[in-house]
């Protein structure tokens, strides 16, 4: 929907100016997706400008994504706690409609993947995480909201913390050295084991590298995609739109389910990796 606001607008500037370049279609492409200091609530309202915030000699930057990140967190502190303010064995409908998420997220993604046990610990955590995820993802499809978690700075965030919980979860399980340890199969020589422990300490950090770099990427390519799509009618023929509207609506649609899986998916192996921290190879 919100690509489909921002076709109207392009649509008023093609047939207005027909000298649009080829470096001009790029702009159009990396505005929609880039942080900026503007919010853009409809396409034919002018931007609303978003200012640094500053206190005293410090100076906060204060984005469009920033305040996505801060609506997205206000959504759910008043949502979750009315959800579930009703006592007694029946919640309201809000709750109703959050119950089975919850359950999923506990018997489908924590449990099987941490057990039951250290699982229990780290439910609130992974609610919260996924619970954030899937609105932050959902509002990106909103016309008048931007993608925060199409910010890699966002999802880089995310990664550091989930690296923290591996790390932290493990040494608290097995110490200090015995996190290291853990990283290298009984029995074997331990020249082996050396080598072994020099490419698992890297590859601790890519694991959760990829976490951010997947969510990243999947969130803006499907936006990439569906408005390489709608910018095809000016620069082939107006004629394509025939076929590149109805294309780019589908993958608008598509788009609610990538926003909805990536959430599970980050969440799922989030849990996997600190497990893995707990467990010996």
């Amino acid at each position: 929907m919100r690509l489909m606001f921002l076709l109207l607008i392009i649509c008023l500037k093609a047939y207005g100016d027909h000298t649009e370049t080829k470096e001009d279609l790029g702009a159009v492409l990396m505005h929609h997706v880039a942080d900026k200091n503007e919010w853009s609530i409809l396409p034919a309202v002018k931007p609303i400008p978003i200012h640094n915030l500053t206190i005293g000699p410090v100076t906060i930057p204060f984005t469009l994504h920033v305040l996505m990140l801060i609506i997205c967190f206000l959504t759910l502190a008043i949502s979750l706690p009315l959800a579930f303010k009703k006592k007694g064995l029946i919640p309201n409908k809000l709750g109703i409609a959050i119950e089975p998420i919850t359950m999923f997220i506990r018997e489908g993604l924590v449990y099987p993947s941490m057990g039951e046990e250290l699982g229990r610990k780290w439910l609130p955590f992974f609610y919260t995480l996924f619970f954030f995820l899937l609105t932050s993802n959902l509002m990106g499809l909103i016309p008048i909201f931007g993608t925060s978690t199409g910010n890699l700075s966002v999802t880089g965030a995310l990664a550091i913390m989930i690296f923290v919980g591996v790390v932290g979860q493990g040494m608290l399980k097995n110490g200090f050295f015995g996190f290291f340890k853990n990283m290298i199969p009984s029995g074997i020589p331990w020249p082996i084991g050396i080598i072994l422990l020099v490419i698992e300490i890297p590859g601790l950090i890519i694991r959760n590298s990829v976490l951010a770099i997947r969510l990243f990427a999947n969130m803006i390519a499907g936006h990439f995609v569906i408005l390489s799509l709608l910018l095809l009618i000016f620069v082939i023929h107006p004629l394509v739109s025939i076929v590149s509207v109805p294309l780019a609506l589908f993958i608008n649609l598509l788009e609610v389910l990538v926003a909805i899986i990536q959430a599970i998916v980050f969440t799922m192996l989030s849990a996997i990796f600190i497990s893995m921290a707990t467990n010996h190879h």
